[in-house]
């Protein structure tokens, strides 16, 4: 542990397990539904494409709370009361699904709903960040809060067909798989009942309420304007990785690659457990280590893996062959946990800490819309041409779109 390491309480690491339970249980309730949703689409009676709107819903809802209120809750009402109404726009209607999804509409707002989870939980990443965790550590932290998103998202698109298929219907998976949302809700009670000790960074500069002029100069930055961009290509990637790729791989030929529910979640553990699991973390050793806390070589590296082998997975050469295909999404899946973590790396250093959780919100809500974007005209493709090769080309675009997007962001002037 470092002079700097020391300064900081140990309390951080608390702040820290809330934060990644969250993000695992955010990711389960988001991705669960993607590996069966043609069964939820036949039992619904809709349209496999129609069916698709569960999933760009979610991610809308989340980015209207990421820009207007997730970062400015968090800068005002700290970080666990703003994790606590994240879990609690998740789970709760997890718990009443077996009453409101018995109808596509009562599915759709239950969706909405939950969606403004990840609104208010994504923008606490660079809060702590930059008020719990000395720089030397911020690579450390932030990759193994991404680790927590990957299990999530391993644990929803692996485990939930599991569940599926021990309970009687998908509303009753879908209340079951609240369980971790439950306990992290606990803990955090728990927390918020312990004394809270003061970080060094607002010791040194002060606990000062956010200053307007701060955000009013970074809001018509460069650096904001092209970091949003660049978000918003990532989390186009990102998106319709986790969410379109186990679907695509659960239909049935010539609609997807015909491999069913089950073993999909085998082949995603290649995205969700190890490139997702280990990603993050080798991004952080890589920033703190070896480029001394430069993001610009892991924009760049994460950037061509996913404009690479996202194409690739959609090539019947390439998703014929379990071996290549492991590959392709192993490979793929580093990109988009490289490059994740490196934007929340980014805005820690980049703005003052004041305004962190703001300038977050700001940068994943606009950003995450990327998603939305993907997700819609992936459900719209997939109606018209009754396959993925459209959608999936267009990751690779935006993944290409980004990598000279991340360039420019590297040259644009820090605010902090």
């Amino acid at each position: 542990m470092t002079n700097e390491s020391g300064q900081y309480p140990h309390y951080r690491w608390l702040i820290l397990i809330a934060a990644a339970l969250s993000y695992i249980n955010v990711q389960i309730v988001n991705l669960s539904i993607t590996p069966i949703l043609p069964h939820i689409a036949q039992e619904l009676g809709v349209d496999l494409g129609v069916a698709t709107n569960f999933m760009w819903v979610f991610l809308f809802s989340g980015n209207i709370i990421l820009i207007a209120v997730g970062g400015v809750v968090c800068d005002r009402f700290g970080i666990l009361n703003t994790l606590f109404v994240g879990l609690l726009c998740a789970i709760l209607p997890s718990v009443l699904m077996p009453w409101i999804g018995e109808t596509y509409q009562g599915v759709f707002y239950a969706r909405l709903i939950q969606g403004l989870s990840p609104g208010f939980i994504f923008p606490v990443q660079g809060a702590i960040l930059a008020i719990w965790f000395p720089l030397k550590e911020r690579g450390l932290a932030t990759g193994l809060m991404g680790a927590g998103v990957a299990l999530g998202s391993a644990l929803g698109t692996m485990g939930a067909p599991y569940v599926f298929k021990a309970v009687a219907t998908w509303q009753q998976m879908s209340a079951w798989i609240s369980i971790i949302g439950w306990i992290d809700l606990v803990f955090i009670i728990v927390l918020m009942t312990l004394p809270k000790p003061q970080p060094p960074v607002q010791q040194l500069q002060g606990a000062a309420k956010p200053d307007g002029k701060f955000f009013k100069v970074a809001l018509l930055a460069p650096l904001t304007i092209i970091g949003i961009l660049v978000t918003f290509m990532a989390s186009w990637d990102m998106q319709c990785l986790y969410s379109l790729t186990p679907t695509f791989l659960s239909a049935d030929i010539p609609t997807g690659a015909g491999y069913g529910p089950i073993i999909q979640g085998w082949l995603m553990i290649n995205v969700t457990i190890i490139s997702g699991v280990f990603g993050p973390m080798v991004c952080g050793l890589l920033v703190d280590k070896v480029f001394k806390g430069s993001t610009r070589q892991i924009f760049t590296l994460g950037f061509i893996l996913m404009c690479i082998f996202v194409f690739a997975i959609k090539t019947p050469f390439i998703y014929q062959n379990k071996v290549l295909l492991s590959i392709s999404l192993l490979l793929a899946g580093l990109g988009v946990q490289f490059v994740m973590p490196a934007i929340y790396i980014f805005i820690s250093k980049s703005y003052r800490h004041q305004i962190v959780g703001k300038m977050t919100g700001l940068w994943m809500g606009l950003g995450t819309f990327g998603g939305v974007l993907g997700l819609y005209l992936a459900g719209k493709t997939l109606t018209f041409t009754g396959n993925y090769n459209i959608a999936f080309t267009l990751i690779s675009l935006a993944a290409l779109v980004g990598l000279f997007l991340s360039m420019a962001l590297s040259k644009a002037k820090k605010l902090n």
